[in-house]
């Protein structure tokens, strides 16, 4: 089955309300993580996608985080998929080769340039949206058309 690889942070969960707690050990409170919302569209987009694609979730956060993003995820009806985290950019490149023997990467999306080099390096589509707020409503017709055209 293809994958999509998804950014959690500002690209499915909007973490703006912690921001002031950014530098502190509350900033990865699982209380704070769990008050995160939802960034619109994304949950509606992702179930979609799901019914053709496995949903694979990528992070910029510690490993002692995991159990709190998992529980995130499920809270806001998000579909079940395989989550990694990693703190650095670095590790996160050294995650998604390891990925991509694993899974088969249709597309990632994502809301930073940066991003954009994790699919690079897995050779996917890469959808970047506007951090927070990106336009869900395009992502699944996108997909599914570099599917099929493919």
């Amino acid at each position: 089955m293809k994958a999509i690889l998804v950014f959690i942070d500002g690209t499915i969960c909007d973490t703006r309300s912690r921001h002031h707690l950014i530098g502190t050990p509350d900033f990865y409170r699982r209380e704070e993580i769990l008050g995160d919302q939802a960034v619109p569209g994304s949950v509606q987009c992702l179930q979609e996608l799901a019914q053709r694609y496995e949903i694979v979730y990528i992070g910029a956060r510690p490993s002692f985080t995991l159990s709190d993003a998992e529980e995130w995820l499920e809270q806001k009806g998000f579909p079940r998929g395989s989550v990694y985290l990693a703190e650095t950019q670095e590790d996160r490149l050294s995650l998604v080769r390891a990925m991509d023997e694993r899974f088969d990467f249709i597309a990632g999306i994502g809301d930073r340039w940066d991003d954009n080099e994790l699919h690079s390096e897995i050779g996917c589509l890469s959808i970047i949206l506007q951090e927070y707020e990106g336009k869900w409503d395009t992502v699944a017709q996108r997909i599914m058309r570099h599917h099929r055209e493919r």
